[in-house]
């Protein structure tokens, strides 16, 4: 199938460094953009990650470095031929593996980060999430969010709750990942994107931009006429028509 990817890694308005990670078919994005397009094979492995940083100053940029740079290696060390339910074990040891090394690493200084995105593996995609990043799909113009945010406000559906407090990332203890598979169809628009964007401008916005064409530029310039209190990171994978 025919995959373009566009996508953007800003720093935001307020952030004096950027904490958050892209993982595009094996290259590490920040503070960059990036606009390919190409064919996937069946038999090809591609990923469409963001990484949210969390713990301050270089401690959120390193966890997130560390993440999406073990997630690359942990894919393409998968043995051929792996059936659905076997990635989705790989998975989970992946990210019980990669946990225990940035808890090591954090020393107790609460370095974390989220991570979510797209995978693909023996011509089936699947759809992956720690923490409150998002990973959506625009399809017919309508934005469906395929994660469930890993927060206190999700949990306790209650919007007054901070959006920030989350109970689910790498480098926290029990750190848990969630694996879906799901199908594509021509015409799909995937979006992983950093909180950075979702808490500057709402669901229907999103929707709006992208139904009219706009790009991850876009995106990320609506967010920071928003404000862009955070890193802001977008990553669109298009399923060519």
């Amino acid at each position: 199938m025919k995959i373009r990817i566009d996508a953007v890694s800003d720093v935001g308005c307020v952030r004096t460094n950027n904490e958050d990670m892209a993982l595009i078919f094996g290259e590490q994005l920040r503070d960059d953009t990036m606009k390919i397009t190409f064919e996937l094979r069946d038999d090809e492995r591609f990923t469409a990650i963001v990484a949210d940083g969390m713990g301050g100053y270089e401690r959120g940029e390193e966890a997130s470095a560390m993440a999406t740079e073990s997630f690359e290696k942990f894919l393409n060390g998968l043995a051929p031929d792996l059936d659905d339910s076997a990635i989705v074990m790989a998975l989970k040891k992946w990210c019980q593996q990669i946990n225990a090394e940035i808890l090591a690493a954090a020393s107790g200084s609460g370095m974390g980060t989220t991570f979510t995105g797209i995978l693909t593996y023996g011509g089936h995609v699947f759809v992956v999430n720690i923490g409150d990043s998002r990973t959506y799909r625009l399809r017919y113009d309508y934005l469906k969010q395929l994660t469930t945010d890993h927060s206190e406000r999700e949990r306790m559906g209650d919007e007054s709750v901070p959006s920030n407090l989350i109970y689910n990332a790498l480098g926290a203890e029990g750190a848990f990942i969630d694996v879906l598979q799901t199908k594509i169809v021509a015409g799909d628009k995937f979006i992983v994107c950093s909180d950075g964007l979702t808490d500057m401008i709402g669901d229907e916005a999103i929707e709006k931009i992208l139904s009219q064409g706009g790009d991850a530029d876009a995106l990320v310039a609506a967010a920071k006429e928003a404000g862009g209190l955070d890193n802001i990171t977008v990553i669109i994978m298009e399923v060519a028509e």
